[in-house]
């Protein structure tokens, strides 16, 4: 299994981060288990075993064969069964709403049928494309139609800018205060841009940056990441890591130790980590 990642063209960059491709093969009578953890963004995957759904979700039912993912907020574990193909696109933050006009919230730790954004013909169309990338252009095609109506919220983008840039220290009840609107307004758009409060996304955001310092090896010891991240203390920052991924920091490094199709390679720019294939 390897993935494959391409990069959006031009102006898709302000609301794509990557689009990405793999082939996943399990035998008949075994599946491969995925761990789903919260990355801060929204998304849509394309997947289908001989145009048959090959992902099975938490509860073991079958997940749509095309389906946009909202912000998650707890971990959850997903199945392939069979041979599978699988596209996504990871979207910016802010990208869904601004896209497709749907409050975010609406899709938190939820998913939603593709049939609602796109048309039927056009899911049929990418289940029926052969060569991956003629599949990717397709899907650039359609979201470049929408690019002429996508509203960029400065105020939250520029928001989450802050966040990143200040992730050990920044308090949530000061962002208003750098965009002069209320607290409760900001809140109210915050939410309906990302899918979640800013308190929750910037909890989120620490979790995926703890989890840049433990893949970049940049800690002595476990407990440097905690302090760094400004934790309360190693049992604050053990209890917000498994909320996020359903690991303790431990046992995350135990699975990355092993071959991680979706773990891209060392890096020291701060990607954020959503699938984790699951080796207990």
């Amino acid at each position: 299994m390897k993935l494959n990642a391409v990069e959006p063209r031009g102006d898709l960059k302000q609301v794509v981060k990557q689009f990405w491709y793999t082939t996943i093969e399990t035998t008949k009578n075994n599946s491969q288990i995925f761990r789903i953890m919260g990355d801060g963004a929204p998304g849509i995957i394309f997947q289908h075993n001989n145009g048959h759904s090959a992902l099975l979700g938490s509860d073991g039912s079958d997940l749509p064969v095309s389906f946009a993912y909202g912000q998650g907020t707890k971990p959850c574990i997903n199945q392939i069964v069979g041979n599978a193909f699988v596209l996504g696109v990871n979207f910016q933050p802010t990208a869904f709403k601004a896209l497709f006009g749907i409050n975010t919230s609406e899709i938190t730790n939820a998913i939603l049928d593709t049939e609602h954004l796109f048309s039927k013909n056009f899911n049929d169309q990418l289940h029926n494309t052969i060569v991956p990338h003629n599949a990717i252009r397709s899907i650039e095609e359609k979201l470049s139609a929408y690019l002429w109506k996508y509203r960029q919220d400065k105020t939250i983008d520029k928001s989450i800018r802050l966040i990143k840039l200040n992730i050990s220290d920044i308090q949530p009840h000061i962002l208003s205060s750098y965009f002069n609107v209320s607290t409760r307004q900001f809140q109210r758009k915050f939410k309906e841009y990302t899918g979640v409060s800013p308190e929750t996304y910037i909890r989120i955001a620490k979790f995926q940056h703890s989890i840049h310092l433990l893949k970049n090896k940049r800690y002595q010891k476990l407990s440097d990441i905690g302090y760094r991240l400004n934790y309360a203390d190693q049992s604050h920052f053990n209890r917000e890591f498994k909320t996020f991924s359903g690991y303790t920091p431990k046992d995350f490094l135990n699975d990355i130790s092993m071959k991680q199709p979706f773990l891209q390679t060392v890096s020291e720019t701060i990607e954020t980590i959503r699938i984790v294939k699951h080796y207990a």
